[in-house]
């Protein structure tokens, strides 16, 4: 369970693996994730999906993403809630893979102001 604070930036590192636990080449695959719950869904994807970016889900070395959920997506998340979250990737083949699914704890944060 990844657990974290309501407001605050999530960069989530993964390592994508193959069957012999070597890095998979990523960079002409297709990068999904979404983390929902509740009636609410976020969704990135890498600049391979139609309407996604790099900076949402970027390559950062060999079997290695970053995907980026901001603050102002992880205000909209609920204390005291677990949400959902699933990261899958498409081959340049057309194979889709599920590579990560877990669950989200959000805690509340002290502090929900953003300047004095």
């Amino acid at each position: 369970m990844i657990e974290i604070y309501r407001g605050d930036t999530l960069e989530l590192l993964c390592n994508i693996v193959d069957d012999e636990n070597s890095p998979i080449n990523l960079s002409d695959y297709e990068i999904r994730a979404e983390l929902c719950g509740d009636g609410m869904s976020i969704k990135k994807a890498n600049a391979k999906v139609v309407g996604g970016s790099d900076e949402e889900i970027s390559i950062i070395d060999i079997g290695k993403i970053k995907i980026l959920f901001d603050k102002t997506e992880t205000a909209q998340l609920e204390p005291n809630k677990t949400y959902d979250i699933e990261v899958e990737i498409t081959s340049p083949e057309g194979k889709r893979t599920t590579v990560i699914r877990d669950k989200v704890l959000v805690k509340s944060s002290i502090i929900n102001w953003e300047s004095k």
